[in-house]
């Protein structure tokens, strides 16, 4: 009894750890396609609302961010996470198109988050350079 006890909380423990420390997508999409690989990735989508969670992986040693987006409608917010830290990339509102630079990366997995505030539809393409 005292076993099962011990292994439930340490199962308890891992889903905690493991729910708290990473991003996870949570979103609702018709016509969503999305694609992920090393260097890049791009979604493009007829509506979307939640939170997409992208884990590219950067190959080289260091660099930047190009990323191009559009929408038709609704606002959305575009995070990155590198060494930890979150910061806010881009926000784009309904009738607007960005082609820019920006944002810090390093070599190896870096998180790109995609988060709607209001329900949009459009398409966003994130390049590391």
């Amino acid at each position: 009894m005292k076993r099962k006890k011990i292994y439930l909380c340490f199962l308890s423990m891992l889903l905690l750890i493991s729910l708290v420390s990473c991003e996870v997508s949570s979103y609702s999409a018709i016509g969503l396609v999305k694609i992920s690989k090393d260097n890049y990735c791009d979604v493009s989508f007829y509506k979307l609302n939640g939170k997409l969670v992208f884990n590219p992986r950067y190959t080289k040693s260091e660099g930047e961010i190009h990323y191009v987006a559009s929408l038709d409608e609704g606002e959305i917010n575009v995070y990155y996470e590198c060494i930890g830290n979150k910061e806010l990339l881009f926000n784009i509102k309904a009738g607007e198109r960005i082609d820019s630079y920006g944002g810090y990366i390093e070599k190896g997995k870096q998180t790109i988050i995609v988060e709607t505030v209001a329900p949009a539809r459009g398409s966003i393409k994130i390049e590391f350079v």
